[in-house]
């Protein structure tokens, strides 16, 4: 937990999200963390901008001479990678821009602690609902990418540490943009009772309309749902959990200190 000298008075925290203009509740997830950093009262601004959204990304948003940026996305890719970092002019981990210092973090869904949380909830879900997880597979499911060459690193990573505690039946992944798509997933898990668990911050159109649709549903969480003789529970984004607070204070800490 946050201790009495985690403060930053003099620096402002920049949450980026997708944000979509299609879905009002992309926005949420990021907002509400947003909300919760600034409620803290560690730093001397907080503000949620968005890449597909007002406030769009950027500098402008925050007046502080220091400025913490954190990507609030499920794991690497272009948008931490090259998008984000090019539309604030940013050289690396620190860039100094306009007489401010400015600092990236990792994104959130990079925490190393993430594995566990979603553990936790998976179990946790298996106890309220009277399942063994030793006799449930848990479906990870990223967003991917349609660009050539594309590798989904966190979800994988994400699994592999899954698998190595023996908690599940199977620990598999499938991907909404990139093969396994996860429109296979009675292929990818052997167990009759399913836990599928997004790997996504937010409730955008994927976590909304595209993945709920897959398993007959039309929330982003619900369950049990019967198909094709076995049984399936769509749970929540990892945006969600109040512990993300803590994990995007650990990336500022982190980012903070590399030289």
């Amino acid at each position: 937990m946050t201790t009495p000298v985690d403060r930053w008075p003099d620096a402002a925290l920049l949450l980026v999200g997708h944000g979509s203009s299609r879905i009002a509740t992309s926005r949420q997830v990021t907002d509400r963390l947003a909300e919760a950093l600034g409620r803290r009262g560690l730093f001397a601004e907080v503000a949620a901008c968005f890449w597909k959204e007002a406030p769009f990304l950027s500098l402008d948003l925050v007046a502080s001479p220091t400025v913490f940026i954190v990507p609030n996305f499920a794991g690497e890719g272009i948008f931490t990678r090259e998008l984000i970092p090019e539309r604030l002019g940013l050289t690396g981990t620190h860039s100094h821009r306009d007489g401010r210092h400015l600092i990236y973090t990792r994104p959130v869904g990079c925490h190393p602690r993430l594995p566990d949380l979603l553990r936790r909830r998976a179990v946790g879900l298996c106890h309220h609902d009277g399942l063994a997880p030793e006799k449930t597979s848990l479906l990870i499911v990223g967003h991917g990418s349609r660009r050539p060459g594309t590798v989904s690193e966190t979800p994988e990573i994400v699994a592999a540490a899954l698998r190595a505690t023996a908690t599940f039946a199977d620990v598999a992944t499938a991907y909404l943009e990139q093969d396994p798509a996860a429109s296979l997933w009675r292929d990818l898990v052997s167990a009759p009772d399913i836990l599928v668990a997004p790997w996504l911050i937010s409730e955008g159109m994927h976590a909304s309309a595209d993945l709920p649709g897959l398993f007959g549903l039309s929330t982003p969480t619900g369950g049990p749902v019967a198909l094709d003789g076995r049984r399936v529970w769509l749970m929540g984004g990892i945006g969600r959990e109040a512990e993300v607070v803590d994990m995007i204070l650990d990336h500022v800490r982190a980012a903070q200190a590399i030289i």
